[in-house]
């Protein structure tokens, strides 16, 4: 019993300084947008030069991807110094774009193995693309903690595989249930009737908790990466024996 009191006051903690924080940096939420139109932007300008299904189809699929890994390695920035430093710049955005981008391409690149060598496999097998699901429900749990630790844990690609396996064994039944009701909230927006039909709004609602749940996640792998149980546990105590006198 004790363990949940602990765990919910964590969690209380960290959604209070998150949405503070969120709310703080609302500008960051329109980095989101300005991904979206660069990558839209990319996209058509690839099609109009004829890329996609012609001779340059996989230069053009590996600059998409580099520019996608730049866009998410940005977003991470961003989050980082709000998680770290409390606010973020406009010169923060400016030199996003390069910080962990060669991180993110290392991730992208290490998966793009994975499938390459156990698609054909698995697809090969009766049921085959039942384990396919399951092999992208495995990674997804056990490396779910991966954007978290190119920010915060500064390791090389492989490295972070390893690191989020063993963050994830000690904490993931504190650290599943903010990435569980975030995904919740974004599929209950899908399914709101007529939402959709509104230009832009179910899409700002969707970057808006997507914003919130990578604040929220940041704060809550800061709490848990950097503590054991019984550190919490003497904390919690400690501020219970406080507030009693």
């Amino acid at each position: 019993m004790e363990w949940m009191t602990i765990t919910l006051e964590m969690y209380r903690r960290v959604f209070a300084r998150a949405a503070t924080l969120t709310a703080k940096n609302w500008p960051v939420l329109g980095s989101i947008f300005a991904y979206w139109a660069l990558l839209t932007g990319a996209n058509l300008l690839l099609v109009a030069l004829g890329v996609f299904g012609g001779p340059l189809a996989l230069v053009g699929g590996v600059a998409l991807n580099i520019l996608r890994a730049a866009c998410f390695g940005s977003f991470l920035y961003l989050v980082e110094m709000m998680v770290q430093t409390g606010r973020v710049s406009l010169d923060d955005f400016k030199r996003s774009f390069g910080v962990y981008l060669w991180d993110v391409v290392g991730v992208m690149f290490v998966f793009w193995v994975i499938f390459m060598v156990l698609t054909p496999i698995l697809t090969q097998m009766p049921q085959g693309w039942t384990y396919l699901a399951l092999l992208n429900l495995v990674l997804f749990i056990f490396f779910n903690a991966i954007p978290e630790l190119i920010y915060l844990g500064h390791f090389s690609s492989l490295a972070l595989l390893s690191e989020s396996y063993k963050f994830i064994g000690s904490n993931w039944i504190e650290w599943f249930p903010a990435t569980v009701l975030a995904g919740l909230f974004m599929y209950a927006v899908l399914r709101v009737p007529g939402l959709g039909s509104v230009p832009f709004l179910q899409d700002a609602i969707i970057y808006l908790l997507l914003y919130f749940a990578m604040v929220l996640r940041g704060l809550l792998f800061l709490e848990l990466y950097n503590s054991s149980y019984r550190s919490r546990a003497f904390r919690y105590r400690a501020g219970a024996k406080e507030a009693r006198r």
